[in-house]
């Protein structure tokens, strides 16, 4: 049975594709609402982009469990249009739904291995009160640079804190600031408070065992341009050569769980077929 930190690492896939002056690459994660498993990632990394595709682990059955294939995956194709963003036009988190892809897969004996998010795994009010503290350590999955393992087909996790609190909305907007190095491709990629053997309340209190929260995607950074201003600005996806003429400042912007669910609810209600709006081509890798 996979440890908590090891599930993590299955809750992703790398976006990739072309677009209009070159490559784009980000983060994708699963999220799983009313039965339905949808591809969540920023509507920027999908942008334009006409002939993209990620990867699905491949897995199998054994004593009635699903365990990962090493090194294999099946390739999937898509496009921005197979993507629906939040209604609200400036928070950058868009939704496919995948779950045909999927039970089309697994209906030819062809088992897909992942870890799925789900609002389960969002603090509730009652979490907040009594474990998140204004600064907590995050970890968060993802592509930094386009950076992965391809050959065993996994992302790569990095550190950080919360740099405004979890439970506050920076500039009363549905976000709050991590201070990370958050670097090209790792837009999109999920944000958890992540405690391994044992976790604390806010009186200091120690709990046995391991436990997760959700808390968000990452959409953008701040950076300081040479004239000395300081900017908001999406992630940069696409990998090409190029001057670096801004610089990180290690502040990044997160999304709140709840824009998640508001973008799914909105992926199904301008769907009526949702479980049909794209007929993948799904290709063996690995």
């Amino acid at each position: 049975m996979a440890s908590l930190g090891e599930e993590l690492l299955y809750t992703t896939c790398r976006l990739e594709g072309t677009v209009p002056g070159g490559t784009s690459v980000g983060t994708g994660f699963f999220y799983l609402h009313e039965q339905r498993l949808f591809l969540v990632t920023n509507k920027h990394v999908v942008h334009n982009m006409q002939d993209g595709n990620f990867m699905l682990v491949k897995g199998e059955i054994r004593e009635n469990q699903k365990y990962r294939v090493n090194r294999e995956s099946y390739r999937i194709g898509f496009r921005e249009a197979n993507f629906i963003g939040h209604p609200n036009p400036d928070v950058d988190v868009a939704a496919m739904n995948i779950s045909n892809i999927v039970t089309d897969l697994e209906a030819q004996g062809n088992y897909v291995y992942w870890k799925n998010i789900t609002e389960k795994d969002v603090p509730t009010p009652e979490d907040i009160d009594k474990f998140i503290s204004p600064i907590e350590e995050i970890v968060f999955i993802g592509y930094p640079s386009g950076i992965w393992d391809d050959v065993n087909i996994l992302p790569v996790a990095r550190k950080g804190i919360t740099a405004t609190p979890y439970y506050i909305d920076f500039h009363g907007e549905q976000k709050f600031l991590i201070d990370a190095s958050v670097f090209p491709g790792s837009s999109g990629s999920p944000v958890f408070i992540y405690y391994a053997g044992s976790y604390p309340d806010k009186k200091g209190n120690l709990y046995a065992g391991s436990r997760i929260f959700f808390i968000g995607l990452v959409a953008q950074v701040y950076q300081r341009l040479e004239e000395g201003e300081i900017v908001v600005r999406d992630i940069p996806t696409q990998q090409r050569p190029m001057a670096q003429v801004h610089q990180m400042i290690d502040l990044g912007i997160v999304f709140k769980p709840v824009t998640v669910k508001e973008t799914v609810e909105h992926y199904l209600a301008v769907v009526t077929t949702p479980n049909n709006q794209m007929q993948p081509t799904a290709e063996r890798g690995g």
